[in-house]
């Protein structure tokens, strides 16, 4: 199968062809083609924005029922192309589903005083790690406010965009609203700089979002990054069950592979409960079953093709610069699931996001230590998590540390689908606000 460029429901084939590589087998079963001089048309609002959310609720049946009747050959295709375990695709689905069938509560998101208009066309750059979840809410939220949708996946993980757009874009209704961009670099930049787009959304590392940031300023187009994160965690002597906190950690950092922004990379640990915490980490992430991601039971598979080396190398730079690394193992594009233990200010996992199943721990003499620690060495600003029982401390990281989200007692992962998100710093611009607030725009009307 060939995946195309679809605009207005036409496909475009385009000429230069590129094979999706599974990252666990190497297999490749399928294949896109790069798209050429497309041509966008000027964003035109819809007449009436109360008909077109009718025609989503409509649209939301059809989609809802494509993807249950589906939802099997989906979830393997997507744990095929990004080699995340199956299970972890499902509870996205799922994830996804809900957000759809409440989609009518967006209406209740919208900032009060104003009235909330449509950007126009609307440019959404994909990472290529959690493609269900991601496309289901931010496509469904764009069209709610009126917009054109334009989505570029990741060319690792392109095909769960393209069956998604290809079953919308059959609504007559939503035909010239939902489009899909099989786009190379020097094609994206052209359109950029003719001004298809009136706003452009990118979930890319720092690297991407810097260039896009500075080629959308020169061509006058809004743009907002949604950037890696580098999210740690404090664990105070009052937190409680050690062993509670133990397997919400784990599975923070090995979910989707470790492959997620707001997963935690490091965890300051009380000295009076370093030891317990760090025993328990060892004994659970040795039970963590690895293996091919279309079998049930794994928690871990492969890494996005080409992010191996980089994660590895971290792991490797910051050995010198910790007691130990236990359990790291690399093959390929598998990574274990690693713990750097007491790393020092000059480990480079301490400053830098490793998108890989890798997890430090560090003892501190007490919480304000720990967000000293932050304050000097962590940029990101995405999230922040505290395990405690004692208001002070949670009083004193929730004033003093920079970040978007401040996890209290909480599962860093468990976000509800209409929360607010978003990052500072490295991880973003403006911090967390929800998704129906970032692709529209606001009019105040001064009575």
């Amino acid at each position: 199968m060939i995946l195309q460029t679809i605009i207005n429901g036409r496909r475009y084939a385009g000429s230069i062809r590129k094979k999706i590589v599974h990252p666990y087998n190497g297999k490749t079963p399928r294949s896109f083609m790069y798209a050429r001089g497309l041509a966008i048309d000027p964003f035109e609002a819809p007449k009436d924005i109360d008909a077109l959310r009718l025609e989503l609720a409509q649209a939301v049946k059809k989609i809802i029922y494509y993807l249950k009747k589906e939802q099997k050959q989906i979830l393997e295709d997507v744990s095929n192309e990004t080699g995340s375990p199956i299970a972890y695709h499902k509870e996205d689905m799922d994830a996804s589903i809900s957000f759809l069938e409440n989609l009518q509560a967006l209406k209740k998101l919208f900032p009060k005083g104003y009235l909330s208009e449509p950007k126009g066309n609307i440019l959404l750059i994909f990472s290529a790690n959690e493609p269900i979840i991601t496309t289901a809410i931010l496509v469904f939220s764009s069209l709610f406010m009126g917009n054109s949708v334009f989505v570029k996946p990741s060319s690792k993980s392109p095909t769960f965009g393209y069956i998604f757009v290809s079953e919308l874009s059959k609504i007559p209704a939503l035909k010239k609203r939902i489009h899909y961009l099989l786009i190379h670099e020097e094609e994206a930049e052209r359109l950029i700089r003719a001004r298809s787009f009136d706003f452009v959304l990118s979930f890319g590392s720092r690297g991407t979002n810097k260039k896009l940031s500075a080629l959308c300023a020169e061509a006058e187009i809004e743009f907002l990054p949604e950037s890696e994160g580098n999210d740690w965690a404090y664990v105070d002597r009052s937190a409680g069950d050690i062993k509670k906190i133990s397997a919400c950690l784990e599975e923070s950092f090995t979910r989707h592979n470790g492959q997620m922004c707001n997963a935690v990379r490091g965890v300051l640990v009380h000295a009076s409960i370093y030891d317990a915490l760090k025993r328990e980490l060892k004994q659970g992430v040795a039970k963590i079953p690895c293996g091919n991601p279309a079998y049930g039971n794994a928690k871990i598979g492969a890494l996005l093709p080409g992010t191996a080396p980089r994660a590895a190398q971290i792991v490797k730079e910051s050995e010198p610069h910790a007691e130990s690394v236990w359990n790291f193992s690399a093959d390929g594009n598998t990574i274990s699931p690693t713990l750097i233990l007491k790393p020092t200010e000059k480990a480079a996992i301490v400053r830098e996001s490793i998108f890989a199943p890798v997890l430090w721990i560090k003892k501190v003499k007490n919480h304000a230590e720990a967000i000293n620690f932050y304050a000097q060495h962590n940029k990101h600003g995405l999230g922040f998590s505290v395990f405690s029982k004692d208001k002070k401390v949670i009083d004193d990281c929730t004033r003093r540390i920079k970040a978007g989200r401040i996890n209290i007692n909480r599962h860093p992962l468990h976000i509800g689908l209409f929360d607010p998100l978003g990052g500072v710093g490295l991880s973003g611009r403006g911090g967390p606000s929800r998704f129906v607030e970032k692709v529209s725009n606001r009019k105040y009307i001064n009575l």
